[in-house]
């Protein structure tokens, strides 16, 4: 493995591997032999990458593969939304390291378009103990530096065809700069502030879209997020419905 040049501030300690299953998988073993808050996981590549509801992720050497382990203290639906405070600080990492070139929007639930495409993926996974309370929070976060898949459900793009191409390393250090800023907010001021630094950067926010939920399909315009994280879709005729779960489709 060649030597890393990646920097993580106070409270954040690296487990890299040139090769794993999956990061996530990797994070969660860490988790069950005790590892602190704060372990880092990032390999080269994954045999077995995996994005939301199982979806394969493709994982050639090049790309961003990491997954970070929490202990939040806190219950498992506010656990849950430290997945925006992921894709915002992701997003603020991605354009400071490419000098402003690059800014991603947060689609929410999790992830990161660029020109109406993908470069970031987001996988939260967690565990609970005594009932409702977090024991641990799983959080992969996988970016196109290098390349992207051309044939991916949706469109996606990277960081390199995108004409700013940047160090791996580079990327995780700011990443992680940015959630060791954010985490303290949150901890000490709850959602409220990531909520709103996430809506400066929600995707599609104003626009028409489509929420496909188990049931039924809601057509309607994204018109912000709720204090729980959930959409907001107004339909024509007013009503407005928040949306905790499903597949989300912006129409152009």
């Amino acid at each position: 493995m060649t030597q890393s040049t990646i920097r993580l501030p106070e409270g954040f300690y690296l487990h890299q591997v040139d090769t794993i299953d999956n990061t996530n998988e990797e994070a969660k073993r860490l988790a069950d032999k005790g590892a602190q808050s704060g372990a880092l996981v990032l390999a080269k590549t994954q045999t077995s990458g995996r994005g939301r509801r199982g979806r394969a992720w493709s994982s050639p050497v090049g790309n961003l593969y990491s997954s970070l382990l929490l202990r939040p203290r806190c219950s498992l639906a506010e656990a849950a939304r430290l997945t925006f405070l992921i894709a915002f600080a992701m997003a603020e990492a991605i354009e400071t390291i490419t000098g402003m070139q690059v800014r991603p929007d947060c689609k929410w639930p999790n992830d990161l378009m660029v020109n109406g495409r993908k470069i970031c993926g987001i996988l939260l996974e967690s565990a609970s103990n005594h009932g409702s309370a977090t024991d641990y929070l799983v959080i992969g976060a996988g970016v196109n530096v290098a390349f992207f898949p051309d044939d991916a459900e949706r469109p996606a793009t990277s960081l390199a065809s995108l004409g700013a191409p940047v160090s791996v390393d580079d990327l995780v250090s700011v990443y992680v700069a940015r959630i060791a800023h954010w985490l303290p907010i949150w901890e000490q001021q709850g959602f409220g502030p990531i909520r709103e630094a996430w809506l400066t950067r929600a995707y599609g926010i104003g626009d028409p879209v489509v929420a496909r939920l188990t049931e039924r399909e809601l057509h309607g315009t994204f018109v912000g997020l709720d204090d729980d994280g959930a959409l907001i879709l107004r339909e024509d005729r007013g009503d407005e419905h928040r949306i905790g779960a499903g597949e989300i489709f912006f129409r152009a």
